[in-house]
């Protein structure tokens, strides 16, 4: 039961870090004057709008019925919530004093990871449910696969056969 809601979990932990992060300290502004500490609630007017909405729509993502749609939206929402956090790590405020990244902005990326991440996690379970005959879903095979006793991993080699991918048993001989 946990798995299956493992990424509602990741997204909403992610959008309650990314609200959270708006309150803590985004920069350290070193002034003439003394230095200051702004959040990212008092740096961007706009941006900070666009983080609480986006938050919020991703803990209504969360809770209701998880389809296609949903879990698209929610991975993309958490993809562009990083990418204008990141954006301001790379790029801060235009002052004319030294501005350094503090632990809001760590804490803003984490929840857009997290709640990209949710969306991901749900997304490929979808398709693993809907879609067993996949490549990365089938069981392994080689020497721990089927048909390899515990004792021993049997030894194959490839046979003279035109055939490709045949393998024959090394093995079959000894008792």
């Amino acid at each position: 039961m946990i798995s299956q809601q493992m990424g509602r979990v990741l997204s909403a932990v992610g959008a309650l870090l990314l609200a959270l992060g708006l309150f803590l300290t985004w920069y350290h502004i070193d002034r003439t004057q003394g230095a200051t500490d702004t959040t990212g609630w008092q740096t961007f007017t706009r941006l900070r709008v666009v983080i609480l909405g986006g938050a919020g729509l991703l803990l209504v993502t969360a809770v209701i019925r998880q389809v296609r749609a949903v879990l698209v939206a929610r991975t993309v929402l958490g993809l562009v919530l990083g990418a204008l956090i990141v954006r301001r790590i790379v790029d801060p405020p235009d002052v004319s004093a030294p501005v350094s990244a503090q632990l809001g902005v760590v804490v803003g990326v984490i929840g857009a990871i997290a709640a990209a991440l949710g969306g991901l996690v749900d997304s490929g379970r979808e398709v693993v449910e809907r879609y067993p005959g996949l490549g990365f879903s089938r069981a392994p095979g080689g020497l721990l696969g089927p048909g390899a006793d515990g004792e021993h991993a049997r030894r194959r080699t490839p046979s003279p056969a035109p055939s490709r991918g045949a393998y024959v048993d090394s093995t079959a001989d000894e008792v």
